[in-house]
């Protein structure tokens, strides 16, 4: 970065010292172009900074250009005239400063402040004292004319605005003493120019005395040649041993011969080699273009059958809801339910994978509760018929791990993709057996899952085991997709999996899934007017607002909230308005018309609010909340504290399970 620098400003910092017929004229060309950039540069950052601080206005534009100008000394330095440069750099920043304050002033008179007279004063104080800078004791007329000149308009600063009609207001704080301020600002002056003059003094005392050591070391120098003229006489004499050493490297030559020889073979080894990681190069590329051509077919699989199928079995449970059960002869009516199941389930299995299209930035990191009970039931019911049909014994030893915390849709995905192997890769010669079992760690939750089917021959196929389209059994139908997602699903949850198995005997599968560090305050979004949260262990959304919002904030972090539960159907909410402020009309009736009533169609059954500071206008909008759940039979209740509102959703959460479970 410093070689780039260098090479970037150099141009500019030596600009015109071609011209320069004294190195004193040199250093003075230089220090001329480092300042003009350092003006420069100061300037555009001061812009910047303005631009920030004040927003876009008239100084906004013109420090900028008054920077850009600054440059002037170093075109005036390319053609020679580093003279005249030096002199325009002195007067440049006190002309220019007083010019901006001026115009500054005028455009904005009525807003101005006391402390405008003073910051704008600072900058000329600062580049008044150039003059001793850039010019030498020796230059005796510009330097009294230019440092006079710059003491003047220093000293001219009230009169200057005075003439403009932009004087310091009367009766501003401070302005009976503010003449003072003129007092203060030339001592300053005199005292900075004053030490700078002195240093300039003596550093010119200083190159003097230098000048006169360098024509006393040429001298010198000058006998050092006709002493080294007698070491090159002695050099002759050396140079009868040196024929000795001459017989010496020779033999040393030869070494280097017999190196060389060693240094070509060893460069045919690595030729061979590069040439051997060039392929396996190629490979790599050819194998990495092959995930990425499966990984957008998954993709786009994934995103037909979420979107393009969601119409047609929406329709298709419209009209199973139209026909009338009843109705139908006993027979047709047990075909008819099973066909409802059939499709519920297949909803069910669009819906999670819809989840994972719509929400995919945010999958492999919001973690649920999962009943793995519960999980297991439901591939019961989606493998139903296999089970049956294969009398298959599915044996879950779950007891001592029912509930863990991760990805649903993923979960099932592996439960399903390794128990449907195991139903598919049977063994003829026995009845199908199917265990899982669980445990965990510290930092794993584990899941077993064993078969007594065919077995997997792991000598022949281990490398090949996870990989795309690899089966390992042709008498059955599939693509060999099955043990990939898993072991991407396993990874994408920060796990793994582990494989043993016998053949004709048994396979074993252990899937390691990683345990979140935090599931009851996972943050969804987090900015400054709000953060929207999940809370995993009571199966809410929530929000924290952090200050009064306006309208556009708060649909923004409604509609943040309503997509997310819409996703999970989060039955439970939680928002703390103890900070919110009042909220406008419209938003109001955004809110009660449009993301309450379909939050309550999604599966949102409860609400908690936590308002600490409520004041009257608050107290109507909570109650026209209350008055619009209570038409829609949802449940409401306000708390003082975070804690008592996640007390109260746990307490429904196990009426709800109980209740649930006596039906």
């Amino acid at each position: 970065m410093k070689r780039y620098l260098i090479t970037l400003f150099h141009p500019i910092l030596y600009a015109g010292v071609r011209f320069a017929k004294h190195p004193s004229e040199r250093r003075s060309i230089i220090l001329t172009n480092s300042i003009s950039l350092i003006i420069a540069g100061a300037g555009l950052i001061l812009a910047i900074l303005y631009y920030l601080w004040y927003g876009p206005n008239s100084n906004a534009v013109a420090i900028p250009l008054i920077a850009l100008l600054s440059l002037t000394p170093v075109v005036l330095n390319c053609i020679g005239r580093y003279i005249v440069s030096r002199g325009l750099l002195c007067l440049f920043i006190p002309l220019a400063t007083t010019g901006l304050s001026v115009f500054s002033k005028v455009i904005h008179y009525t807003d101005g402040k006391e402390l405008d007279y003073y910051t704008f004063r600072f900058i000329i104080l600062s580049g008044g004292v150039l003059p001793a800078i850039l010019f030498s004791f020796r230059e005796r007329k510009p330097l009294a004319f230019l440092s006079f000149a710059c003491f003047m308009i220093l000293m001219l600063h009230d009169p200057i605005h005075t003439a403009f009609h932009v004087p310091l207001k009367p009766g501003s704080p401070g302005y009976s003493n503010y003449a003072f301020t003129n007092i203060v600002v030339a001592l300053s002056w005199f005292m900075i120019y004053g030490a700078i003059s002195f240093l300039k003094r003596l550093s010119e005392h200083n190159e003097d005395r230098a000048e006169k050591l360098i024509e006393r070391l040429q001298l010198i120098n000058t006998e050092r040649v006709e002493t080294n003229n007698e070491i090159a006489a002695q050099n002759q004499e050396i140079q009868a041993q040196a024929e000795n050493l001459h017989q010496n490297q020779i033999r040393l030559r030869e070494a280097f011969i017999v190196i060389e020889q060693q240094k070509d073979l060893l460069l045919k080894q690595n030729q061979n080699l590069s040439t051997e990681l060039v392929e396996k190069n190629a490979t790599l590329v050819e194998t990495n273009n092959e995930l990425i051509k499966h990984n957008n077919e998954l993709r786009q699989f994934s995103y037909t059958v979420s979107h393009n199928l969601r119409g047609p079995v929406a329709s298709l449970l419209g009209l199973i809801n139209l026909i009338d059960a009843a109705s139908l002869p006993r027979e047709q009516n047990e075909i008819f339910d099973h066909v409802r199941i059939s499709v519920d389930r297949l909803d069910n299995i669009i819906r999670d994978l819809n989840k994972i299209v719509d929400i995919r930035h945010e999958i492999f990191q919001i973690r649920q509760k999962i009943n793995l009970n519960e999980e297991i039931k439901f591939i019961r019911l989606i493998l139903e018929r296999e089970l049956k049909n294969h009398r298959v014994e599915l044996i879950e030893n779950v007891a001592s791990l029912p509930d863990i915390y991760s990805v649903k849709p993923m979960v099932q995905s592996i439960l399903y993709n390794i128990i449907s192997n195991g139903i598919k890769y049977r063994s003829p010669e026995r009845t199908p057996v199917i265990t899982i079992n669980a445990q965990e760690t510290d930092k794993y939750y584990i899941l077993e899952i064993e078969d007594n089917g065919l077995g997997i021959d792991l000598k022949t196929h281990q490398s090949n085991l996870f990989k795309l389209y690899k089966r390992f059994h042709l008498h059955t139908e599939g693509k060999g997709l099955g043990l990939y997602l898993v072991k991407l699903q396993c990874e994408a949850l920060g796990g793994h999996i582990e494989v043993d198995s016998e053949l004709n005997k048994f396979t074993k599968f252990r899937i390691f899934l990683r345990k979140p560090l935090n599931v009851q305050m996972q943050i969804l979004a987090d900015n400054t007017h709000a953060r929207i949260f999940y809370d995993a262990t009571i199966n809410a959304t929530g929000v924290i607002w952090n200050g009064p919002v306006t309208t556009e904030e708060y649909k923004e972090v409604f509609t943040k909230c309503f997509d997310f539960l819409t996703a999970y159907n989060t039955p439970n909410w939680i928002a703390d308005m103890s900070q919110q402020g009042y909220i406008e009309n419209d938003a109001r009736q955004w809110l009660f018309t449009t993301i309450i009533p379909e939050a309550a169609r999604n599966g949102l059954k409860r609400i908690a609010f936590i308002n600490k500071h409520q004041d009257t206008r608050e107290s109507v909008y909570v109650f026209q909340i209350q008055e619009l759940l209570q038409r829609l039979g949802m449940q409401y209740k306000s708390f003082s504290t975070f804690e008592k509102a996640f007390d109260w959703i746990l307490e429904e959460n196990q009426k709800a399970s109980m209740a649930k479970t006596h039906v």
